[in-house]
């Protein structure tokens, strides 16, 4: 395959990758399936909207989630875990029995047209995370940074230090993430408020930035990465790197309500509020020599 399928045929490409994976499945883990399945060239895989946010697949596989919801085949109880409902499993197990004409008779019966990149059609209910990124996308690098040391240390990081600005080889920062309250192993993080896809090279530079000092990363952006990018990332006989994309940090922000409030409306007070965060901050590193 050498095309992005469209919109129509992709909602049969995520029924197989949920029932793939047993059923269910967090977001990225349908994204990496589908791509799995679809093995398409790196160049078709990676091509992005305009806007640098999103790839032309990514949002095609959001929304297939979002449309197999309003046909009762998929449920996301649970933000980002989504799960085949009963009607869903059916029909997921009459693909698997025909697949190949299964597919095909869709796409000859309801192909939609390819639309243009220009021309990005919003998907129900995910409009707020480009809000959100966009406001996002506004910060100054050292606020941005500093949203990151909030958003580790709320989800369970502890000893969050930013060291952005002191060259440190690409290293935005460390921290020590606590499992259970009982065992803790530093994580360093790179902060990238990107609008470009990151590519693999960026991994390979932070990996090697990682060298003697800690045994995993993280890299958070706004924007994407590309497939070389998450491939890397995983490499076999290196130490292993966490991608945090543009929406999965949006998707974390809303869950630990982050500048985010319930109603799902960007609370523009606190992006404020965090430039003044993020100047007195700074001036107590250069005082103190703290993060």
């Amino acid at each position: 395959m050498d095309s992005i399928p469209p919109r129509q045929s992709m909602q049969n490409w995520t029924l197989l990758a949920v029932h793939q994976l047993g059923g269910s499945g967090h977001i990225r883990e349908i994204d990496d399936q589908v791509r799995k399945m679809l093995d398409l060239p790196e160049g078709v895989a990676d091509q992005l909207y305009p806007d640098g946010k999103r790839t032309v697949l990514d949002h095609r596989i959001a929304f297939a989630r979002s449309h197999l919801k309003k046909q009762g085949l998929l449920d996301n109880q649970s933000r980002s875990i989504w799960a085949l409902t009963d009607s869903g499993v059916s029909l997921a197990n009459e693909i698997v029995s025909s697949v190949s004409s299964s597919l095909e008779g869709q796409a000859d019966a309801g192909e939609l047209a390819e639309e243009s990149p220009s021309r990005v059609v919003p998907i129900e209910g995910e409009e707020w995370q480009d809000d959100l990124l966009n406001r996002i996308l506004q910060l100054s690098p050292g606020a941005f940074e500093r949203l990151c040391q909030r958003l580790l240390r709320e989800s369970g990081f502890v000893q969050v230090q930013v060291t952005g600005r002191t060259g440190d080889g690409g290293i935005d920062g460390h921290g020590l993430l606590q499992m259970a309250r009982l065992v803790s192993f530093p994580v360093l993080f790179q902060c990238k408020r990107w609008q470009n896809s990151i590519g693999a090279v960026t991994v390979r530079e932070f990996r090697g930035a990682m060298v003697g000092r800690a045994d995993r990363g993280l890299i958070i952006t706004t924007s994407t990465f590309s497939t070389a990018a998450r491939k890397e990332a995983v490499r076999d006989g290196v130490p292993p790197i966490d991608l945090v994309d543009g929406f999965m940090l949006a998707d974390n922000l809303r869950a630990l309500k982050l500048g985010v409030k319930d109603v799902v409306v960007v609370d523009g007070e606190w992006f404020d509020h965090l430039e003044t965060w993020a100047s007195g901050n700074n001036a107590a590193q250069e005082v103190f020599g703290v993060g």
